[in-house]
Formats: structure tokens, C-alpha cells, sequence
């Protein structure tokens, strides 16, 4: 299966068989596509692309809140998420995030997905498993508050209203030197997230939030784009010590 784009539009295509905006068209011949082809499809020109991240929520489309590729690829960099990682996630949403992790880690990876809302949990595991394998991940529908396991984790990201209220519970099920990111929207909540994680003696290395302007290039026109990605969450990372 791949992505199909131009400009705005985005399909996927499926053997033969292109969807594009809720339409099913079927292409003339046996042709196989590749990654870098061209296709004409209603007056409009299509790339074959690969189904990366970065088209996620473009083809799942958004009915949760969710976070964007900018703070996706930080929290992935920054939790140094890679080849192999055993990796914990409250709050998979569409299952965007978890899509980047689950390629980042590969096979011989791990990833728990952790959702209070059933419907959420279904929604993402229709959502992923339409692109890769995920016989790794294993979803679990529990709060992340009472969450009882003997798993211990490389890195743990909570998605959710109250993250401060869930790092007692989780602290010990996070390897030492290994990552906690809380990802909150608004002042109050990373206040809280900071304080809570210092309360538990991790080391918190900072607290970001991500700005992303895009530039129209044109020539002897180019120009910042007036549709600028301003707040979307504060992102806290911290490290567990020996001291918990």
C-alpha cells in the first residue's frame, strides 16, 4: 500500500485500486507502481510516496486531538526511541504517535498503547495496521492511574488531561536512565508535570514548545507562509535516577 499526493490532496493506493477523498477508482492496465511514480488521475497529477509518518494524519483524518509530526520527531529524538526500545504510551488517539514509534523500533521493538476510551484503542488499531505489521504492540484499554505491570520500559510518553496524576503509579516501571515525556497543552498542566516530576526525583531536562512556519518559495517571490503552527503543547522530558 502507498500514499498518493498532490498538493492538498492526499489518497492512498492499493494495488490497482486508488482512494481519493472518499472516492474508490480503479486504474486502467496491470501496472505496478513504485515510489517516485507519477499518476494522472482526474486532471490531477499524483506522486507515489511511501506511507510514512509524515502523511499520518493527512489520509486517517483527525477526530481526536493529536500530536503533529513537529513534536512527534522531537519526542522521538529526544526519548532517543530507536531499533530494539521497549516503549510505553498512555493515550494513542488516532494512533499517530504510535505509527512513528512502531517504525522507529522495528521488529524487535515493543510498544504498549494505553487508552481509557475502548473506542480510541480500536480506531488507532484499525488506523496502523492499514500500513505496517503490529504484531508488536499490544493495546490495552485501562487507565494509565491503576495500570498495574512488571514490564519496565525505555521511555514512557503520557498523552492525556492529567500526567502528573499517573507518574506515581509508573515511576517503577521506567529503567533507570530511561525517558518520561508529558506532553500538555497548557500552562497550568506542565507546571504541574514539573512539579510532580521533581516531587519523584527525576531529572528534568527541559521543557519545550515547538514553533514550525513553512515557506512559500516562488521565484523573486518567496515568503513566509501566513499559516504558521504556533502552540500545540508544552513537551516536559525527564530521566529517571537511581534515587526513585
Amino acid at each position: 500500500m502507498f500514499l498518493l499526493k498532490s498538493g492538498e490532496y492526499t489518497g492512498i493506493l492499493d494495488g490497482s485500486i486508488a482512494y481519493i477523498r472518499g472516492e474508490k477508482i480503479t486504474l486502467p492496465g496491470n501496472y505496478v507502481y513504485d515510489p517516485g511514480d507519477s499518476i494522472k488521475i482526474g486532471g490531477k497529477e499524483y506522486v507515489v510516496l511511501n506511507c510514512d509518518p509524515l502523511f499520518y494524519n493527512e489520509v486517517t483524518g483527525r477526530y481526536t486531538q493529536t500530536i503533529l509530526p513537529l513534536d512527534i520527531s522531537y519526542i522521538l529524538y529526544s526519548a532517543s526511541i530507536n531499533y530494539g526500545k521497549n516503549i510505553l504510551e498512555s493515550g494513542v488517539g488516532i494512533g499517530n504517535l504510535s505509527y512513528s514509534i512502531l517504525k522507529s523500533i522495528g521488529k524487535s521493538g515493543k510498544l504498549t498503547g494505553i487508552d481509557i476510551n475502548e473506542k480510541n484503542i480500536e480506531n488507532a488499531k484499525k488506523n496502523v495496521s492499514r500500513f505496517i505489521d503490529v504484531d508488536n504492540w499490544n493495546l490495552i484499554n485501562d487507565d494509565i492511574k491503576n495500570y498495574r505491570s512488571n514490564d519496565v520500559y525505555d521511555a514512557v510518553i503520557l498523552d492525556m488531561p492529567d500526567p502528573w496524576n499517573a507518574i506515581s503509579n509508573i515511576k517503577n516501571n521506567i529503567k533507570p536512565g530511561g525517558y518520561i515525556i508529558l506532553y500538555s497543552p497548557n500552562y497550568n498542566q506542565t507546571e504541574k508535570n514539573v512539579t510532580e516530576l521533581k516531587k519523584h526525583k527525576f531529572f528534568v531536562i527541559e521543557t519545550v514548545e515547538l514553533v514550525k512556519r513553512n515557506i512559500i518559495v516562488r521565484e523573486n517571490a518567496t515568503r513566509p507562509d501566513n499559516n504558521i503552527i504556533g502552540h500545540t503543547a508544552f513537551i516536559n522530558i525527564a530521566v529517571k535516577t537511581t534515587k526513585i
